[in-house]
C-alpha cells in the first residue's frame, strides 16, 4: 500500500477509511492523487513560463526629458 499512494495527505485519507472499504475506494484515491500531482506540475510550468515571458517582454524604463 505504501508504494501506491505517494503523498502523505492521500495516504492518511486511505488509512482513515474503515478497513472494510479501503480496497473499494483505493482506485478513486489514486486517481485523485494523480490528478492533484498533474495539476500541481501544470501550475508550476505555466507559472515559470509566465515569468519567463514577462522577463522577455519587459522593456527598459524610458528616460524622462529635461523639459
Amino acid at each position: 500500500m505504501r508504494d501506491e499512494l505517494l503523498t502523505p495527505f492521500w495516504r492518511a485519507a486511505f488509512e482513515s477509511l474503515p478497513p472494510a472499504v479501503r480496497q473499494r475506494h483505493l482506485l478513486q484515491l489514486k486517481a485523485a492523487e494523480r490528478f492533484e500531482l498533474v495539476l500541481d506540475a501544470a501550475i508550476r510550468i505555466f507559472s515559470r513560463a509566465g515569468k519567463s515571458l514577462g522577463r522577455l517582454l519587459q522593456t527598459p524604463p524610458r528616460r524622462r526629458s529635461a523639459h
